[in-house]
Order: structure tokens, then C-alpha cells, then sequence
């Protein structure tokens, strides 16, 4: 696995540092350190930032190329993404001032929009990777999340619940509108649902990943963030199926905007081939 690791020397960028050098581990990956600021002051500061990152993952047997660019990090990690091939980024929050936001728009946001490669955002650190949330609005994973949560989830040992969210009790499962964990019955079903559900969970468990379902009804967002909090997950994963170029993006939160600014914990986002 070829990984590059992002830091644009900010105090939040640490547990991105921290998080990814530990994946890598995990992982047995290559890695590219990228330390990006279009603050002077920042710069040797984010030299030993790397280099201290680099030592680790060289004593772990591993390989640490470390690079440093002067000038707006959502760019740089863009325009390093756009040279070499990589299989997973690893960013932090990436520091920006609120008038610099509302001009310019989130550099998240940026990275995630300009990028095929899966991103993991990592706003706050995480003692160890335990639990997964893999969430889906239309009960269907993609091989390429599967493959990768799947990955992320042998390497590290970690659980991995499937979370399908419905906007609304659908007519044809009435138990929903009473019972929202009731995910037995809708496995059961000869629909397209609940094959791709099953399909999913069977994927999973077929690489020796012990994993779950969860369902829940209501605005799709907020039935989210409400089960990130209540199961206290450690890494959520979504598919993103949004177009990196429309206009729409520019004036409206996609639900993957909305989960990766509100979870307060790492996010994997996923392109998919058709997005």
C-alpha cells in the first residue's frame, strides 16, 4: 500500500500525524510524509514534524519519503495526488481562518472534491481503532469501500458495523416505523436491499472481520452523527458517489460534507468508480 501523510503544521495536524503513522504500521505501507503551510513561520517546525515521523516508520522496517511545500495545503496535497499513485490519504482538519472559509470555501472540503484516491480526515486523534461504522444511504457497498474498510479492519482488529439509514419507515417493512435495530428481518427479504445488505455483511465476514448491522429511520445526517455519538465508533467510513466538478457542490453540503465537519472523529471517504 502507498500512503501519503499530510500535516500543514497546525497544533490539530498532530493527531493526523499520529493516527496515520500508526495505520501505516498496521498496514506494512510506503509512505510520503507531505508537509504543506503557506505559513513561513511554520517551517522548520513542520521539518521536524516530519522527520520525527519518518524516524518511526523507519525503525517500524518501513519506507518514509519526507517532502515539504510552501503554499496553500489543500493544493499541494492536491497537485502531490495528481503525480504519484496512492492508495489512501491521510489529512488533518486542515487550519484555515473563517474569512479564508467563507471566501474560498473549506480546503477539506477541497481535497475531497479534487481527489479519487480515499481520504481518511482525522479532526481528533483516536487511542486505537476498535470499532468501525460503515454507512450506506441505499444499502449498497461498493467493492472499493468494502475492500478498504475490510483492509483497515484485519490490520487492526477492529469490528465493523454496517449502518443503513432510511429517510422514512418504507411501506414494505412496517417493523421499522417500531423496532430500528430490527435488521434480521430485512436480511431475510428477497429484495435488492436486503441482498446488498447481506451481501455486505457476508463480504466482511468472509475476510474474518466480526461485523454487524445497524438500521435507522429519519433525516439521513442527523441518524448519523446520532449513531457515531450512541456507539462511540472510532472510524466512520462512507461511500462518496458526488461528482468532483459540479456545480452543485459549490452550493450545497453533501451528506459526506456534513458527517466529516460534525463527527469529531476520523472519517474515510471513498470515491466510488461511477462518482
Amino acid at each position: 500500500m502507498q500512503l501519503l501523510l499530510c500535516s500543514d503544521g497546525a497544533p490539530g495536524s498532530e493527531a493526523a500525524l499520529t493516527l496515520g503513522s500508526r495505520l501505516a504500521i498496521q498496514l506494512q505501507a510506503q509512505v510520503t510524509a507531505l508537509g504543506a503551510s503557506d505559513r513561513p513561520e511554520r517551517a522548520s517546525a513542520l521539518a521536524r514534524a516530519l522527520d520525527e515521523v519518518c524516524a518511526i516508520l523507519h525503525s517500524a522496517g518501513l519506507t518514509c519519503e519526507p517532502l515539504q511545500r510552501a503554499g496553500n495545503p489543500a493544493h499541494e496535497i492536491v497537485a502531490q495526488a495528481a503525480q504519484e499513485t496512492y492508495n489512501l490519504i491521510v489529512i488533518g482538519a486542515l487550519e484555515q481562518s473563517r474569512i479564508n472559509r467563507w471566501l474560498h470555501g473549506s480546503l477539506v472540503r477541497r481535497v475531497l472534491s479534487e481527489v479519487t484516491v480515499p481520504v481518511l480526515v482525522v479532526p481528533t486523534g483516536r487511542p486505537a481503532l476498535h470499532d468501525i461504522l460503515l454507512c450506506s444511504g441505499d444499502l449498497w457497498y461498493p467493492a472499493k469501500t468494502i475492500q478498504l474498510v475490510g483492509q483497515i479492519a484485519q490490520a487492526t482488529g477492529a469490528h465493523v458495523t454496517l449502518l443503513y439509514v432510511t429517510p422514512q419507515p418504507q411501506l414494505h417493512y412496517p417493523i421499522l416505523r417500531e423496532v430500528e435495530d430490527a435488521w434480521g428481518a430485512l436480511l431475510q427479504t428477497d429484495t435488492s436491499q436486503g441482498r446488498n445488505l447481506k451481501a455486505g455483511r457476508e463480504q466482511l465476514r468472509g475476510l474474518g472481520i466480526e461485523t454487524g448491522v445497524q438500521l435507522r429511520h429519519g433525516p439521513v445526517e442527523a441518524q448519523i452523527l446520532a449513531e457515531i455519538q450512541e456507539g462511540e465508533y472510532d472510524l466512520v467510513a462512507l461511500g462518496s458517489t458526488y461528482a468532483a466538478h459540479g456545480l452543485r457542490r459549490h452550493f450545497v453540503n453533501s451528506i459526506t460534507d456534513f458527517v466529516v465537519e460534525r463527527a469529531a472523529r476520523p472519517v474515510l471517504v471513498v470515491r466510488n468508480p461511477e462518482a
